[in-house]
């Protein structure tokens, strides 16, 4: 047997599919779901749950909440008991009070005040038991929270609105009558209320007037030139949103009545007035000239950094023009705004490129690649800005040229800032190389067993150390993180402490050494370790030795060479091999002296020190 309709779920069906335009299934689909079905009911039969929303989550379906929550993102609707009882099929409708909710909380705030505060308090039917003074005062305030709450709803969606004064709805029958009565016959008290207003217009226009670009850099903020694009259009649009205000027709006449009554506070509105039209002449001359920079902005966005070099000039170029062809725009504070951005930007692609959550994870020598492209292109866009400010006033040809003079550590102290910690990071990673060239060292001589052991465990410490710093080493690639600087400073000072105990082995690796060949394997083994700073201080005292060593062994040779020769001057031929030519012979003797110490004088030629 099938179960009965229940009429109440009908009931707030039909008003949720109908408010939200959803097709009658989805409201199905949700009941279908035990979970949400039950909820439903549950506010249904429940006296103490008096409030139910059904609201649209991300996936568009239908969900069911007991509450108001903080925000939405969707329209909703809600349901409201009147009072603590259940939901029958004969009093839910007039126990529920079903209605809508916007999804941006101002919006249904500014339409409760417009549609339900005001006309109910403003009703002159509903004051006929009030003193004149209350109604006046009710009105007054009421006319208060409606401008109040049109104003943070603009200040919301980025507009100002002005606020009309108490008593506007006058403003037509008391400019007629001033005008007729040559000033004879002023309504005082819509007076004063225009005054009130141009002192609170004054105020606004003035933060707007103020505003700058360079408050998106606040609290430490990064922007890139996109947000100046953004500010100057939303500039604009909120200057000709006022502009128009200003021109209403009810604005014309407010001004009317303060000029003809000899206001102090028209002069006030004038400035306030020709403030607007000077800024929003100087808004469309700077949107406009701001537009050809974003297709710049777009390609640096999408071309793979490491190709980005070609760009660059296009970029200032264009930077250049706007500089000489702007009458607003053509002064060092709003230009240096602009560079700055850029850098960010380009700090922000190099990063992205760079990849900071695994650059310590990656490959080294990939790694080094990488940032060896970024700092190319980096260096080539400050090539690019050095030479477009040399010749800045080639731009200008029909007026005077305005040089940038301004320093240019106010643009770049990011990102110089950003390529020394590219260079940080570079001297990381050749530490990183020379102490991975350790894991293959293997020392000879009698003590190089217990030598290359030693060096195996600083090889081990490092390789400990290497991975405690890439696992808290943060945002590695961002200059304004001062954690890394400590940490890589804690980092160092623990490779020093390597370093100190690579000489000592090196240096005892060395005495061990019994002739020059095997100090010249040794040396060639250990590598670029050796051109350590603390290493090459340690280690620089034994090339003395090894100077020692090559004069002894060519002091050999010379003797041997004189005791050879006083032989052949007392017998008249060499000593040679009884089996061997006596010429042959000799010729094999001198190849073999010569060969005694050719290794050794070439090899010390070719080692890389002073």
């Amino acid at each position: 047997m099938d179960n009965p309709v229940d009429t109440r779920l009908e009931y707030v069906g039909k008003y949720v599919t109908k408010s939200l335009r959803l097709k009658p299934d989805k409201w199905g689909r949700l009941l279908a779901v035990d979970e949400q079905r039950d909820q439903v009911l549950d506010f249904l039969n429940r006296p103490d749950l008096t409030v139910m929303l059904v609201l649209q989550n991300t996936a568009a379906t239908l969900a069911i909440v007991t509450g108001f929550p903080a925000s939405i993102k969707s329209k909703a609707v809600y349901f409201i008991k009147k009072s603590a009882q259940a939901v029958t099929k004969d009093n839910m409708e007039e126990l529920l009070i079903p209605g809508d909710i916007a999804p941006k909380a101002i919006e249904h705030l500014a339409c409760l005040v417009e549609e339900v505060f005001v006309p109910i308090l403003s009703n002159p039917d509903n004051h006929t038991t009030w003193p004149a003074a209350v109604a006046q005062d009710i009105h007054m305030h009421v006319h208060g929270l409606k401008s109040t709450v049109y104003q943070v709803k603009g200040q919301v969606t980025g507009q100002t609105v002005l606020a009309m004064p108490v008593g506007v709805e006058r403003v037509d029958q008391a400019e007629r009558d001033l005008i007729r009565s040559k000033g004879e016959i002023v309504d005082l008290y819509l007076k004063s209320a225009i005054e009130g207003v141009i002192i609170k217009w004054a105020t606004q226009i003035n933060d707007v007037i103020t505003e700058d670009s360079a408050q998106a850099f606040a609290n430490g903020n990064n922007p890139v030139p996109y947000e100046e694009v953004a500010f100057w259009d939303a500039r604009l649009r909120n200057l000709r949103y006022i502009y128009q205000q200003l021109r209403d027709e009810r604005v014309r006449k407010m001004a009317v009545i303060l000029e003809k009554t000899d206001s102090a506070y028209f002069p006030c509105f004038k400035t306030l007035f020709r403030n607007i039209v000077a800024a929003l002449a100087e808004a469309q001359d700077i949107s406009l000239y701001l537009k050809p920079l974003l297709r710049h902005f777009k390609v640096v966005e999408e071309t793979d950094f490491s190709e980005l070099s070609p760009h660059l000039m296009p970029l200032v170029h264009v930077v250049c023009l706007v500089w000489s062809n702007s009458r607003y725009y053509c002064t060092s504070s709003k230009i240096i705004i602009l560079l700055r951005q850029i850098c960010n930007l380009l700090i922000q692609q190099a990063k992205k490129y760079l990849d900071p959550s695994s650059i310590f994870q990656s490959d080294v020598m990939e790694a080094k690649e990488r940032i060896k492209d970024v700092v190319t292109t980096l260096t080539m866009f400050r090539k690019v800005f050095d030479n477009r400010r040399e010749k800045i006033a080639t731009y200008f040809e029909d007026r005077e040229p305005v040089l940038w003079n301004f320093h240019p550590n106010m643009v770049f102290e990011r990102f110089n800032a950003f390529l020394a910690r590219l260079a940080t990071i570079e001297t990381f990673f050749d530490t990183v190389t020379e102490f991975m060239k350790l894991e293959k060292v293997e020392v000879g001589g009698l003590q190089g067993r217990a030598l290359s052991a030693q060096i195996g465990g600083v090889f081990a410490d490092f390789s400990e150390l290497l991975l405690r710093f890439a696992a808290k080493a943060g945002d590695a690639l961002a200059p304004e993180d001062g954690a890394f600087a400590r940490d890589y400073a804690a980092f160092q000072r623990r490779v020093e402490h390597l370093d100190r105990r690579l000489a000592a082995l090196f240096c005892l690796a060395f005495d061990d050494c019994s002739n020059l060949e095997s100090v010249f394997k040794l040396i060639e083994i250990v590598g670029t370790v050796l051109d350590r700073p603390l290493i090459e201080r340690e280690f620089t005292a034994k090339y003395a030795q090894v100077l020692d060593r090559l004069d002894q062994d060519v002091a050999v040779s010379e003797e041997l060479y004189e005791e050879q020769m006083r032989e052949y001057a007392r017998s008249g031929s060499m000593p040679v091999d009884l089996h061997m030519p006596p010429v042959a012979g000799a010729m094999r003797w001198a190849r073999m002296l010569a060969r005694r110490d050719a290794f050794s004088v070439q090899r010390f030629r070719e080692l890389n020190h002073p």
